[in-house]
């Protein structure tokens, strides 16, 4: 890491080196030529030291602002993922009339405008698309939008019928600049397991994915999505299909290779602790965090050598982060979804961990 030097630092420095070349002190006044001339060239070369040492970050993938991020992107042909826009259908009734295109309807502050005329007697289907993107234009079936400008014949307000498309947040940085960094560590390799993950993440709200060949001819594609809560990171079945259609694609993935997206299973799992010390309400809090990050965390082996292997949930590292947690004393007890107890499992292909209950016992 670049330090870089104080004003302060630099007017003392150029005056050492002027009193070391001319063989005198310079004046303690702080109008003395020497130290005005020192002071306004430190300023100008500290901005320089703040040059460098921003030049010297937009080197490195890690480091790179947002700017420099997005040209490095589009030497690979990365672009960030734009927020996606809602689609869908409403039921429209009335007495009758022509809905034009451009009618605009509103919920919550949030527009959304008629992408197709529609001519109807008492009611009708219209076809709707929000004018932003972001996962705040979501709307669910049987939600309600009002009309911006009233249409004689035509009822006030529509009811959500169907959902094409889902409203998404933009791609954040953070997840653009892994999935950069994921395709400088992997080079293309016409259908190896990290093109099809970086296929998937390529799909917005998809923020990892996990690929595995059941049979010749045949690849699995796992996606997780983008989002804070993982206990909602699993796909549903549109996504999915959306996921199977981008990575299935002839443009992408090897002639005769049959792709699938698939969801992962959620295994449950159990843990009751005894004999915690000290057991107090901060220290329960505490242990739970750890344990459900903890299992948020596991994944199926990508690789067979791979150096961060979180396929396993183990009783062990349970305990060790119990203790880790801030309890002296614990039993821990690791338990299957059919409450056996167990020392350990390893999570196949298609699996995740999930805690489902934690027991003081």
């Amino acid at each position: 890491m670049i330090t870089i030097p104080t004003i302060a630092e630099i007017r003392d420095d150029i005056l050492s080196d002027i009193e070391s070349k001319t063989g005198q002190a310079a004046p303690l006044l702080p109008r003395a030529v020497w130290r005005v001339l020192a002071t306004a060239l430190a300023g100008t070369l500290h901005l320089l030291y703040r040059l460098g040492a921003w030049l010297y970050d937009q080197i490195f993938t890690l480091t790179m602002d947002d700017d420099t991020l997005a040209l490095r992107g589009a030497e690979y042909g990365l672009i960030r993922t734009p927020a996606q826009q809602w689609i869908g259908t409403a039921t429209i009734t009335g007495t009758g009339a022509t809905v034009p295109v451009g009618t605009l309807y509103q919920k919550d502050g949030v527009v959304y405008q008629v992408t197709e005329a529609l001519v109807f007697t008492t009611t009708g289907t219209i076809k709707l698309e929000s004018l932003e993107g972001g996962a705040d234009v979501d709307l669910d079936v049987s939600d309600t939008l009002t009309i911006v400008s009233p249409i004689a014949g035509v009822d006030n307000t529509v009811t959500v019928l169907t959902v094409t498309q889902a409203g998404e947040n933009q791609e954040t940085l953070i997840a653009y600049r892994a999935r950069i960094l994921f395709r400088q560590q992997n080079q293309p390799q016409g259908g190896a397991v990290a093109d099809y993950v970086l296929w998937a993440t390529e799909v917005s709200g998809i923020a990892e994915a996990f690929a595995f060949q059941p049979t010749a001819g045949f690849v699995n594609v796992y996606p997780l999505l983008d989002v804070a809560d993982p206990a909602d990171r699993i796909p549903d079945s549109t996504k999915l299909a959306e996921v199977e259609a981008y990575v299935g694609d002839p443009e992408r993935k090897p002639m005769n290779a049959q792709v699938s997206a698939i969801a992962f299973t959620e295994l449950n799992f159990d843990v009751d602790i005894a004999n915690l010390s000290p057991n107090t309400a901060a220290v329960k809090s505490a242990i739970e965090s750890a344990i459900e990050t903890y299992m948020y965390a596991r994944r199926p082996l990508q690789y067979d050598d791979q150096p961060n292997d979180l396929h396993t949930v183990s009783q062990v590292e349970l305990a060790k982060i119990t203790a880790d947690a801030g309890a002296q004393v614990a039993t821990v007890d690791l338990k299957n979804a059919g409450g056996s107890s167990i020392t350990s499992y390893e999570l196949d292909d298609s699996e995740l961990a999930v805690l489902r209950t934690l027991t003081w016992v």
